[in-house]
């Protein structure tokens, strides 16, 4: 789905669309038979959705020029962007007629109140296609069958047992020593600007089944979301050396389609907010396509009575948009899911911030690109313990106000983590010290060698708690058992063995830590600390609290248990003794409820703007 272009024909020159008559029907291009370059022909029908008419719908990019090329739709011209032109050419039958749906054609992109309401459709319409056909472009550089091969090749290899045994050896062993030639036309086609579009994931994440067009090449969707599963989950090194970007292309598999098994609001698919969060990566021509594209996503059907009642309405202003959104998720909610999506401000993007309008700091703004979720549906913190949220809205200022308890407020933080802070690797800006070095300098507030015998506050190891406040618990490092299942000890030797191996030195480590970390995966625990520390930074608060929040965080700032959060929050007081939301922030021996017996806090109300 995507907007009218402003360098579009006039008024005058438009093609004259027919109105919709009812809300469930929508408009069908038969498309006369042809070939090359000879004209686009087709006609308009009405269909009514459920009465299950037969046709194939188009997914492709909009692109960024005018309508400069044309269909001759029903005796006139209709104007077209050279994307879709090039879509419908490549889809044309040369003998026979084809029905097809493609929003640029079929909704009257300059009717805001019809486009609002055909919005409404979109999952209805892609799910009810015979087949998505999918265009992901013309093949300027001649390379997409060369991909398709490679797709081909690696499926068979990951469907047979004994050649995937071998295809890993030689992964592990030769990977450094492998020509990158082969994998660049694979390279090319996941960087495609289809892939990052917000509505491929309604377009494309139905049951319908899927073939992907490049050029005059083709593949079938279940083949390519297989493959990247495969390289997703096993072969992390290999996509990183080849420039193979496959997480869009298996997150995308099925998204809007509900799962046999009944879910709880506990579970990450079952979130409407976390869905919201996990597509806010892609991009959107309208901002506002950041939840209208996922209005018929079925976790609706298990969020509040509220949200459901959302309808698109392109006139709305995108302030207006997300301040609704979060404040209908956070009437009758069990969790503050909400807040824990507004950590999404780093420092990169503080202009932004400034940005923000109207949006008060307890809504997400869509727009930002976001940090990884610490506070997922699934995830087993409760630093609230078993409280529900305490919490209203005064509608009028725009105000959250919620109750929670304080629990201390930071020192300056001590590090803020670059993207890849926590590779095998030292920073050439700074070959002397790794980030976790500095982090244990602070710590130890000299040079003591790592070690398990400095205490943390609640007696544990600080080892252990520095080991596993950069990793969010460990939560993502294994996620083939049970969270609980999984000794402590386990976790420990993750973190020493990244520590070793990242030294490259036992000269600062302990004997204690080096035997741990013969017995310990460093490459999971590095894996995970990239992905949790990535724009976030490390503090210890007055009474000495590991705390890994936002980059923006500063000194002075408070924690906070709101009631409801399976997260602590970091807030900053402001003028008229009201708070701003800084972030979801984890903070080691406080996420399983430890607060609630904690003699001397007293509950409080904050009101966040």
């Amino acid at each position: 789905m995507a907007d009218a272009n402003s360098k579009d024909l006039s008024a005058l020159e438009r093609y004259k669309y027919t109105p919709i008559e009812d809300n469930y029907s929508v408009r069908i291009l038969t498309l006369e038979p042809g070939a090359g370059d000879e004209p686009l022909v087709g006609h308009l029908g009405f269909e009514n959705l459920g009465l299950s008419p037969r046709y194939e719908a188009i997914s492709y990019c909009w692109g960024t020029d005018g309508r400069s090329s044309e269909i001759i739709c029903d005796g006139e011209s209709l104007a077209l962007t050279k994307s879709i032109e090039g879509a419908l050419r490549r889809m044309r039958h040369a003998t026979s007629q084809r029905r097809l749906w493609a929003d640029q054609v079929c909704i009257n992109q300059y009717d805001i109140a019809e486009r609002s309401q055909q919005v409404g459709l979109m999952n209805a319409i892609y799910k009810g296609a015979d087949h998505v056909l999918v265009w992901l472009g013309e093949d300027h550089e001649g390379v997409a069958h060369d991909a398709v091969t490679m797709i081909h090749y690696l499926d068979g290899v990951f469907n047979n047992e004994e050649i995937h045994n071998e295809f890993k050896r030689v992964h592990s062993e030769e990977l450094l020593k492998q020509d990158r030639t082969p994998w660049v036309p694979f390279s090319n086609l996941t960087r495609l600007p289809w892939f990052s579009r917000m509505w491929i994931v309604q377009e494309i994440g139905t049951s319908a089944p899927a073939t992907l067009y490049w050029g005059d090449a083709e593949i079938d969707w279940e083949i390519l979301s297989s493959v990247a599963g495969v390289l997703n989950t096993q072969y992390h090194y290999l996509r990183s050396r080849f420039s193979i970007f496959t997480p869009n292309i298996r997150y995308l598999y099925q998204r809007f389609v509900e799962p046999e098994e009944q879910y709880d609001f506990n579970h990450n698919r079952a979130a409407f907010i976390y869905e919201l969060h996990r597509a806010r990566h892609l991009l959107a021509k309208d901002p506002r396509d950041h939840v209208y594209a996922f209005l018929g996503h079925f976790s609706l059907s298990t969020g509040s009575q509220s949200l459901k009642e959302l309808v698109p309405d392109y006139s709305r202003p995108i302030e207006d948009i997300f301040y609704d959104v979060a404040a209908r998720e956070l009437s009758g909610c069990e969790t503050l899911l909400v807040l824990s999506a507004c950590h999404a401000v780093p420092a990169t993007y503080r202009r932004r911030l400034m940005e923000r309008g109207n949006i008060p700091t307890w809504a997400p703004d869509w727009r930002i690109v976001p940090l990884h979720l610490m506070g997922t549906p699934g995830s087993p913190h409760r630093a609230s313990g078993n409280l529900l949220p305490k919490l209203h809205i005064d509608d009028k200022r725009r105000a959250l106000h919620i109750r929670g308890v304080r629990l201390d407020h930071l020192h300056r933080p001590s590090w803020i983590f670059w993207h890849n802070a926590f590779h095998f690797h030292r920073n050439h800006k700074n070959p002397r010290r790794l980030p976790i070095e500095a982090v244990w300098r602070d710590i130890c507030r000299g040079n003591e060698p790592f070690n398990l015998q400095k205490r943390y506050r609640n007696g544990e190891s600080a080892f252990f708690a520095l080991v596993q406040s950069l990793t969010n618990a460990c939560i993502g490092v294994d996620r083939s058992r049970p969270y609980e299942s999984v000794p402590k000890e386990e976790w420990l030797a993750n973190g020493a063995a990244y520590l070793v191996r990242a030294l490259n030195s036992t000269d600062a480590v302990s004997q204690e830590i080096q035997d741990l970390a013969h017995t310990g995966d460093g490459f999971k625990w590095s894996h995970e600390a990239t992905l949790i520390t990535r724009y976030r930074g490390f503090a210890i608060t007055a009474g000495g609290w590991f705390v890994v929040g936002p980059d923006i965080m500063q000194g002075g700032d408070v924690v906070v248990i709101l009631y409801g959060g399976k997260m602590p929050f970091l807030m900053r007081r402001r003028e008229g003794g009201t708070w701003m939301l800084v972030g979801e922030c984890y903070v080691h021996g406080m996420m399983d409820g430890e607060v609630l017996g904690f003699k001397g806090l007293r509950e409080e109300e904050f009101v966040v703007l």
